[in-house]
């Protein structure tokens, strides 16, 4: 658990990741520690264990329907297509808005029947090896995490940033094993007041050591360019 926590740290350091990183645990275990009160929808929850709390999401610990169902605590339900189109207007019409849906669960469908309870909480804290890590990150860091995620293999995964922000951030990424970023939906964005710069990254456990060990090693974490590199940009600023 100790090595886990530094390769975490070696990666915020290096890349002056402000917030705190976001430990998000499937399971039913006691955790054994002082849990926050309250119900939390998912995209609120991110943001408060970033800034410390320790919470639990479960069905009846979830303030948002919808985070319920996309994070699989809860079989999903009849959706209120009328009150996304018509009211949150975030597509055309029905028939669009479910085309979307299809296809989001098509890539990565909620883990059902994994737990009932999901808790998010600073990774400094430890209270469990997670399945996810997430961090809040600004545009360059997510830029220098997709390097650092690909440094060893070269393997990019698709970036998922459609859906809502509970399934970008945390269903895909634990379903598929994949690295992602997203900037989350624009109604969780404003409904829990996201500052307007923050994306999520979202590394799985075990992606965690080879990002970290990739540091060193990559200008996109603290290795320095070579010389002739240097050589070469500073030719083509000297041309505009």
């Amino acid at each position: 658990m100790e090595k886990y926590i530094e390769n975490v740290k070696i990666i915020v350091d290096a890349l002056s990741i402000e917030k705190e990183p976001v430990g998000v645990k499937y399971t039913d275990e006691d955790p054994g520690v002082e849990l926050e009160m309250g119900s939390y929808t998912v995209c609120g929850a991110i943001l408060e264990a970033s800034e410390g709390k320790i919470i639990l999401l479960s069905e009846d610990k979830c303030a948002c329907p919808g985070g319920k169902s996309h994070l699989g605590l809860t079989q999903r339900r009849e959706t209120p297509w009328k009150m996304l189109v018509e009211g949150e207007k975030l597509w055309f019409d029905v028939k669009t808005a479910v085309r979307s849906s299809v296809e989001v669960e098509r890539i990565a469908k909620p883990p059902f029947g994994l737990s009932k309870k999901i808790f998010l909480y600073p990774i400094i804290k430890g209270i469990f090896q997670p399945d996810l890590i997430l961090l809040l990150v600004n545009a360059e860091q997510a830029s220098r995490l997709i390097t650092l995620n690909q440094f060893w293999d070269g393997k990019t995964p698709s970036i998922e940033m459609r859906g809502p922000l509970c399934w970008s951030a945390i269903t895909y990424p634990l379903v598929s094993g994949n690295f992602n970023l997203t900037v989350g939906d624009i109604s969780a964005r404003r409904m829990e007041r996201w500052d307007s710069g923050l994306m999520v990254a979202s590394i799985p456990w075990e992606r965690v050591s080879g990002i970290a060990e990739a540091v060193d090693f990559s200008t996109a974490g603290r290795a320095e360019r070579s010389e002739e590199f240097e050589r070469m940009t500073e030719k083509m600023r000297s041309k505009r």
